[in-house]
């Protein structure tokens, strides 16, 4: 279990540098150099922000008088079925 979570931990911290590395290009003005190793830090990126958006919106649209643990189990299981 910790190795697993020590992948997802490096994983993040890859995308992010990725990521961090294309912002900085363009926060400098320079011509933006996308090498494949960013390409997939963004998708990847963009595809866990549609999951939290999507949970989001299906929480913000759950009736107040339910039981408030069901839409975080329904965020929980759509950020599983995200990781799998």
């Amino acid at each position: 279990m910790q190795s697993l979570t020590s992948d997802r931990a490096q994983t993040f911290s890859e995308r992010h540098h990725a990521i961090d590395l294309l912002r900085n290009q363009r926060e400098l003005g320079e011509t933006i150099a996308l090498y494949p190793g960013a390409a997939l830090a963004i998708l990847q990126e963009v595809d866990l922000l549609q999951i939290v958006a999507q949970a989001a919106e299906h929480v913000a649209g759950f009736p107040t008088g339910a039981n408030p643990d069901e839409p975080l189990m329904n965020l929980r299981n759509s950020i599983r079925r995200w990781k799998e």
